[in-house]
Order: C-alpha cells, then structure tokens, then sequence
C-alpha cells in the first residue's frame, strides 16, 4: 500500500473532502474510482493549473473541485468535514489548522516531522488520535496519523511513539529504524539529546516487554501441548483396561 492508498483507506463513501496541497490530486483520482467526490487545493497557481489539465484530460471535472486557496481559506464552512493535510511538515499542517474557523469530523496526515509536537499541539485544538498506520515506499518510512474531534491526556510515551497503529508488523518495523536513527544521534551527541534518550527507552522498553511476553506464550503453549498429549496418554491407557 502506497501514500495516497493510504489515505484512501480511511475515507468513507459519504465523507465530503477536501484535499489541502493537493499537488498532482492523485487523491482525488483515486477517491473518483469509487464515485466519490472531493475539493482539491493548493497555494500554487500553476500547480493547480498543471492539476487541471490533468483532470480534463481525464474526464474528471465532475467528481473533483479544484481551487487555489492559502491553507483553508478559500473552503467554505459546510463544504468538507474530512480533510487531508499531507506531503507538509507538522507546522505547516498546525499553522493552517490555527488560522481557520472551520472544524472537521477526521483530519488525515502524513507528517515528514515533529510527530511528538503534531500529536501534542492538535490535542490543543480539541483533535485526538484515533488512528496511525506506517507507510513505507521509495525506502522511507511515512507516519499516518489519522484525528478525529476530542481531547485526551498522552503518555510521553504516546506522544513520542505514536497509538493506535493499525499495523503492528510495519510499526515494529518502523521502530526497529526509529531505533537506530536516535542510537546514532545518540552518538554524535555524546547521550546528550534527551529525545533521543527518551526514544530509545520506550523502544527498548516495549522490546522487552514483547520478548517477556512471546516466552510466556511459548511456555505456556508447551505447558499446554504437554497436558495434552497426557491426557491422551491417560484416555488410551483407560480404553486399554476398560
């Protein structure tokens, strides 16, 4: 699964989008696949147009709304209740977030950074986390976070490693590379960066804790293989001397 499939994933068929730095609007051509409709913006004048030739060419104009708009400012309130901020940096997305009225039902991201501050700062603007999920393409790992409208209280260790992850399998992955990046700044810095210190922690912590776990299962599935074949041991013996 790449990005953009990503983030159509967690769009439903009645969801009203808009796409904020749309770029190519290769969300909104794969939205159309599935008859559903979409806003697509960006700041650009010419990307927009670029994005509009392509729309034509493809026969488009009827499920996707292009408009060049700063951020949300050109989205009228009730036109979209599901937005997508992606392809930006974490301030980027929480300064066009902090200068608009408009509120949404699901905020899709894919940040390059500052996961930990994104998590924090849309707790602030009443936004949770209610889903992530690790994208990894072109050799890079991509953190999709998915919020929804609320406020909660974060472990730091919540906030520095993220929740909710839909794929356990990629995020261990991810935090096996996450581990490694920190271990390295940790090196240059002498053991000076805390974050890194704090990140490695938590990784380590949450390694242990899978190993510890793992042995018990195992003990216990060999416990349980062992009364079994007891007891069958016992039921062929009573069958012998019934």
């Amino acid at each position: 699964m790449n990005r953009i499939e990503a983030i159509c994933s967690f769009i439903n068929d009645n969801d009203l989008v808009v796409d904020v730095g749309c770029d190519q609007v290769e969300v909104g051509i794969l939205l159309s696949k599935r008859n559903i409709k979409s806003i697509a913006s960006d700041i650009s004048e010419k990307v927009v147009a670029s994005a509009k030739k392509k729309i034509n060419k493809l026969n488009l104009n009827d499920y996707i709304n292009l408009r060049v708009s700063d951020g949300l400012n050109n989205i009228k309130e009730g036109e979209a209740n599901t937005l997508i901020l992606a392809g930006m940096g974490s301030h980027t997305i929480l300064d066009i977030l902090k200068n608009t009225n408009l509120r949404f039902n699901k905020i899709i991201t894919i940040s390059n950074n500052y996961h930990d501050i994104l998590r924090d700062e849309m707790n602030k603007l009443n936004y949770i986390v209610s889903d992530e999920l690790i994208v990894y393409e072109n050799n890079k790992y991509y953190n999709l976070i998915v919020f929804k409208e609320g406020k909660r209280k974060y472990t730091e260790k919540e906030l520095l490693l993220g929740l909710n992850h839909k794929d356990k399998i990629m995020y261990n992955k991810y935090l096996h590379h996450l581990k490694s990046k920190y271990l390295e700044i940790q090196r240059v810095s002498n053991n000076q960066n805390i974050k890194a210190n704090k990140i490695i922690k938590y990784i380590e912590e949450k390694e242990f804790s899978t190993i510890m776990r793992n042995r018990y299962f195992d003990i216990c599935s060999k416990e349980a293989l062992t009364n079994l074949i007891n007891l069958n041991i016992y039921y062929k013996f009573k069958e012998f001397i019934d």
